[in-house]
């Protein structure tokens, strides 16, 4: 029994021994385990901070470089040329290369290194010759740790005047007026007040008539989630038309009239300001309000025309101005690369002519009437006086440079074919008015208008579908949805109705006056033979992130 009790004795210790080894083997083993994962996790986050600081270093470059070059195009106008040489040497500077580069400081022995590794032409094409393709290297440093990035990004401008970025744009602090059933699909920037109406208007005998419809539909473009409007960041409003209104004093912009109890006023800064917009726009969603600093208007035109009266630089002269009222006229049989002078001429003389007369520069007015004949217009034209189109349908696939005014109605408008566009930009103001009159199929217009005035379009007993664009110092859009006839026009009610499409809710009656952004307008506009020098770069591009790794 003894011996029993003493070999169990002798068990129990060695059992108690075995127990600690293995406890203190288990506890080695886990010190080890966890000091290797703090070590481990140590440095994995070092990295991860590396990747963190070379990623920021770009990110850094990019909005220095983009500051750069705002502060040197907001301060002067620069032309194409200049700010093409401006790029060039703002990304080839020595303290950029990748043997120099920029150190950007960070915290403890933290550092980030970024530096431009290539810059290169995009294309020869005329959209691409003011933008670069750059890759930036960023080395970024967290203790012995380090991450390389690579980032393709584009920098520069396609060199194209501000105005054409938008479905709708007014500049120099001109207001925006949307009467009725206007349908836009596209930005809209106003420099101005907006105003909206939840009735349309057309004139008659210059007296204003108020139809019923509904208010302005804004949907996004193709490549956009919301529509946005993009108003000047301070000391203008947003007014609905709540009462009824003087027509001339509506229109004058009279900030004291505006402020009257015949409209309803928001504030675009206030946050309730866009609740109460998407609540008034018919059938719009998720519309965006911005408020920004606008650049200034700085489109030439009469700068683009008086010239060619000395320079000559033109393949077609008519220093009596031009009418055409017949349909083989030479107008039709230019193309994109011809240049066209209208224009009228006068004698210059001096006292009682005793030293002889010379002829000198004057106003000649290119006016088209086809007497209700199709009439083709193409090639790129320059007037020294005013433009008019009367009772044709015009089929067009042109550029006008007019240092005058504009008016178009009584018409339909077309493109030759279906990749012709009709630009026009004017010194004077633009009415287009009576266009596919009553008619249930609209005129198709590719192509864009601008005015350094006031511009006018109807869409009540007009049915127009613009794609492209629209900018002026004061834009009036009016319009109803629906049918239209002898100066008769279908219910609010029934304009209001909807209908659903592929799980969608559309309007069931189409706007009259429908302007859609043409994301091509940008190339079409290129395509037209231009005095590309006297352009002025206003504007960058957002930087675009093509490839990062």
């Amino acid at each position: 029994m003894k011996i029993f009790q003493q070999n169990e004795n002798g068990y129990s210790l060695l059992l108690t021994f075995a127990v600690i080894i293995i406890f203190t083997i288990l506890g080695l083993s886990l010190i080890t385990l966890t000091s290797s994962g703090i070590t481990k996790n140590n440095t994995r986050e070092e990295l991860v901070q590396a990747q963190d600081l070379s990623d920021k270093g770009i990110d850094y470059a990019v909005k220095d470089i983009q500051a750069i070059l705002n502060k040197e195009i907001k301060d002067k106008p620069m032309g194409k040329t200049a700010f093409e040489t401006f790029l060039d040497n703002t990304l080839n500077a020595s303290k950029l290369s990748c043997s120099q580069g920029i150190n950007i400081p960070a915290e403890k022995t933290n550092q980030t290194n970024v530096c431009i590794e290539k810059v290169e032409l995009m294309s020869n094409e005329e959209k691409d010759r003011y933008k670069r393709l750059v890759t930036f290297k960023s080395t970024g440093k967290v203790n012995s740790k380090e991450h390389i990035t690579y980032s393709q990004i584009i920098i520069g401008t396609d060199a194209i005047p501000d105005q054409l970025r938008y479905a709708v744009s007014t500049n120099d602090e001109g207001n925006l007026y949307l009467h009725g059933g206007v349908e836009i699909q596209g930005d809209i920037k106003t420099d101005g007040h907006l105003i909206i109406s939840e009735k349309a208007h057309w004139l008659k005998n210059n007296i204003a008539q108020w139809p019923d419809s509904v208010f302005p539909r804004i949907i996004p473009d193709s490549k956009s989630v919301t529509p946005k409007i993009i108003m000047r960041e301070s000391e203008k409003n947003i007014y609905y038309v709540n009462n009824t209104v003087d027509y001339s004093s509506h229109i004058s912009g009279n900030t004291n009239y505006l402020n009257s109890s015949r409209y309803i006023k928001f504030i675009p800064s206030n946050p309730a300001s866009k609740s109460e917009l998407q609540k008034r726009l018919f059938l719009t969603k998720n519309v965006s309000l911005v408020t920004k600093s606008l650049p200034g208007d700085n489109l030439e035109i009469t700068e683009k025309v008086i010239p060619l009266y000395t320079n000559k630089n033109y393949n077609k002269n008519y220093p009596a101005g031009l009418s055409v009222s017949y349909t083989n006229h030479e107008t039709s049989k230019f193309n994109r690369d011809n240049i066209i002078f209208i224009h009228g001429e006068k004698e210059d003389c001096n006292i009682w002519g005793l030293f002889g007369c010379k002829k000198t520069l004057d106003r000649g007015n290119f006016n088209i009437n086809g007497s209700g004949k199709t009439l083709n217009l193409s090639g790129t034209y320059f007037i020294n006086g005013d433009f008019n189109v009367n009772n044709t349908n015009l089929r067009s696939d042109a550029m006008l440079y007019v240092n005058g005014n504009v008016d178009i109605k009584d018409s339909t408008l077309n493109g030759i074919n279906s990749n012709s566009t009709l630009f026009i930009f004017a010194t004077g103001d633009i009415s287009i008015s009576n266009i596919s009159v009553d008619s249930a199929t609209p005129s198709m217009i590719k192509g864009f208008f601008y005015s350094k005035q006031n511009m006018i379009m109807y869409g009540v007993g007009s049915n127009i579908n613009l794609y492209g664009g629209i900018s002026a110092k004061r834009t009036i859009l009016t319009a109803v949805r629906g049918n239209s006839y002898n100066y008769t026009y279908e219910s609010s009610k029934n304009q209001k109705e909807t209908v659903i499409t592929n799980g969608v809710e559309v309007p069931k009656r189409n706007s009259r006056l429908k302007i859609t952004y043409d994301e091509n307008l940008i190339s079409q506009y290129t395509s037209f033979k231009r005095d590309e020098e006297e352009e002025f770069i206003t504007e960058l591009n957002e930087p675009e992130t093509i490839n990062r790794y």
